[in-house]
């Protein structure tokens, strides 16, 4: 881990973004590694939590996983790494600029916004303030001014977190597709300006 003096300064490009680090009471947002492939897998192993993702088959192969997390690593300042004081890593934040719904223009409302937290360490508010954290990260350096999320209907949790985080909805229905689950459900998109 890097001092925060050290974070900030790399806007102005001194600190590589390997080497990051945003900080917040509990947590340490870092760019994954290659030795988080079993946290990755971990983050991932319940059916629940893969079936509300895009991406994630269930089950996911570790094979499937290695190419995942090596797509991630290549993705500087995209992937972040969830870690307690004791560098456990126990969620996955992401911004991309990947599709999020079908049709054109979705990204006009800004980079689309993922937290997933391992089924043995959700209920204690990791994601908010991981959200929270990174979203002043992004806000200070005015890399983004606005912010896209959405998440499948049936997931209340991750709707309630996204209110908590002060998103949006922008009344935009989407239906989508999981590895996870069969057919195409009901996505609900929002935004958060920064």
């Amino acid at each position: 881990m890097i001092p925060r003096n050290d974070i900030d300064r790399h806007s102005a490009g001194a600190v590589p973004p390997e080497q990051i680090s945003i900080e917040t009471t509990r947590l340490s947002l870092t760019p994954l590694k290659p030795g988080d492939l079993d946290a990755l897998m971990a983050v991932f192993s319940d059916h629940n939590s893969a079936r509300m993702t895009h991406a994630i088959p269930h089950p996911l192969p570790r094979e499937d996983a290695e190419k995942l997390l090596a797509d991630m690593c290549a993705a500087k300042l995209t992937y972040w790494a969830i870690r307690l004081e004791d560098e456990q890593m126990v969620g996955l934040i992401s911004l991309t600029r990947q599709a999020c719904g079908k049709g054109p223009g979705l990204h006009s409302f800004g980079p689309n916004l993922s937290v997933f937290i391992a089924p043995a360490f959700q209920g204690r508010g990791y994601a908010l303030e991981a959200v929270d954290a990174l979203l002043r990260w992004v806000k200070k350096r005015k890399v983004h001014r606005v912010i896209h999320a959405a998440h499948f209907a049936d997931n209340e949790a991750s709707g309630n977190l996204l209110v908590n985080a002060d998103f949006l909805y922008t009344g935009r229905r989407t239906m989508e597709t999981s590895l996870a689950r069969e057919g195409e459900h009901l996505a609900l998109h929002m935004i958060r300006i920064l």
